[in-house]
């Protein structure tokens, strides 16, 4: 009996069995350092590999022109309200093109937040993730309007908390963001979202831009199919929402980026 199991710890018993130790001890130390670049992650704020949809609801007030006496509708208050959250790898399943979006994410920085969408792959991306937001929010029984859709993420200079956030504000709102007289007097429900309230300006101003190149491409004739970084989108969604308690931007937090931007 003994001669039998010393057979059996003898030769190719010995190689299976050091291979099951080391590779046990292998799964456990990458188990380890997963778990503490996740723990990093949390500590720096660092969400990337979670996209989120935040719908941007505006109220509006009236002003007068002191020019001519007219009156127009600029922004007041912007409440955000989160429609849905998935893993990275769940929302863009093709690994190239998660890879492509990740790397633009990371490349963001505080005076351009918008996360780039140019090319046959940005084209790819924004069919994917408009996959996305119509899987979350079709079918919902409100009323039909044009929403902008375009993706940012707000780096650490910004923002604590820094996911892939998939932008959806009605076109007539967001246009109404392109004059830094009008975006500075906005409030907002929680001080760090000024942030996300110079990416709206931002997105204000390249859509103006990019509709305007398009329209010219199309009237010569000319192929746009990998010029839209945003997407307009036909959409039914609640715009309901509860009156939380408002508050002024505190623009001291941001002076640099104002100052980068030419603001302040």
């Amino acid at each position: 009996m003994v001669a039998n199991i010393l057979h059996e710890f003898g030769g190719r018993g010995i190689g299976t069995i050091t291979g099951m130790i080391l590779g046990g001890g292998l799964t456990f130390l990458v188990g380890r350092w997963r778990r503490r670049k996740e723990r990093l992650s949390v500590i720096h704020g660092d969400a990337r590999d979670t996209v989120v949809i935040h719908l941007h609801q505006v109220e509006t007030r009236e002003v007068i022109n002191p020019n001519d006496g007219s009156i127009r509708e600029v922004p007041d208050v912007v409440r955000i309200r989160a429609l849905g959250q998935a893993e990275m790898r769940r929302v863009i399943p093709n690994g190239h093109l998660a890879d492509i979006l990740l790397h633009r994410a990371k490349s963001v920085t505080p005076t351009n937040t918008i996360i780039s969408m140019e090319g046959i792959e940005g084209s790819y991306l924004l069919e994917t993730l408009t996959g996305f937001v119509c899987d979350r929010t079709a079918n919902a029984p409100f009323e039909h309007d044009l929403y902008v859709m375009a993706p940012c993420c707000e780096p650490k200079e910004l923002s604590r908390h820094q996911p892939i956030s998939i932008i959806l504000i009605r076109k007539k709102h967001l246009l109404m963001f392109r004059d830094w007289k009008d975006v500075r007097m906005v409030k907002v429900e929680h001080s760090n979202e000024g942030a996300r309230i110079l990416t709206l300006m931002q997105m204000a101003l390249r859509f103006d831009a990019e509709q305007e190149r398009i329209s010219l491409m199309r009237a010569e004739g000319k192929r746009v199919t990998y010029e839209e970084t945003m997407y307009l989108l036909d959409l039914a969604l609640d715009d309901r929402t509860a009156s939380l308690p408002i508050k002024p931007i505190p623009w001291g937090r941001f002076e640099k980026v104002l100052l980068s931007l030419n603001l302040e």
